[in-house]
């Protein structure tokens, strides 16, 4: 969620002028459903299917969802900032897929957020883990539990709100493209 939320804001703050919303506006990102997909699968797996199925079918789906984003990515790659969005995506695929499908999380972060104590035989997308492997890719930062959205985040999640911000901010400086007139 809190990826989500400083994404929105970072997109935001592009459009201060009625010509960089129009320049936005005219944006088109090819297979955005993709995204949808993966957002709506994480969501429900996350939030209901996960406690009523396997652990490795929700690892398995998780790491799904990640190859969707990384198809849209690739299709929309001549983007600005795009890029960077794709190396945020790649740190956290290799860190999930590093540890069976799971965000390997900072025990001291998780902690810190106020997130509860979780059952390690039921799915999630993100979890303090015993011995995780890439760890420093993992979610190891934290919003503090006393602050709106608390939660932990990773290097890759920083990376992605960074690339999602250049992109609008780079869009919405280009110039709207005139129509030419014949005469």
């Amino acid at each position: 969620m809190i990826l989500l939320v400083l994404t929105a804001i970072g997109v935001g703050s592009a459009l201060f002028t009625v010509e960089r919303m129009k320049r936005l506006a005219q944006l088109e990102l090819r297979h955005l459903w993709l995204v949808w997909v993966a957002i709506v699968s994480q969501v429900l797996l996350i939030k209901y299917v996960g406690p009523h199925i396997s652990l490795g079918l929700g690892n398995a789906i998780h790491l799904g969802t990640y190859a969707l984003c990384l198809v849209f990515l690739w299709r929309n790659r001549e983007l600005p900032g795009m890029w960077l969005i794709a190396v945020g995506a790649g740190c956290n695929l290799a860190a999930i897929t590093a540890n069976g499908g799971v965000m390997p999380a900072d025990a001291d972060a998780w902690r810190a957020a106020g997130l509860p104590e979780l059952d390690p035989e039921v799915f999630q997308n993100s979890r303090a883990v015993a011995e995780p492997r890439l760890a420093f890719l993992g979610d190891v930062f934290h919003i503090p539990a006393e602050w709106p959205l608390s939660n932990v985040f990773s290097v890759g999640d920083v990376l992605i709100v960074i690339g999602g911000t250049y992109l609008a901010h780079a869009w919405c400086r280009r110039p709207v493209p005139t129509e030419r007139l014949e005469l």
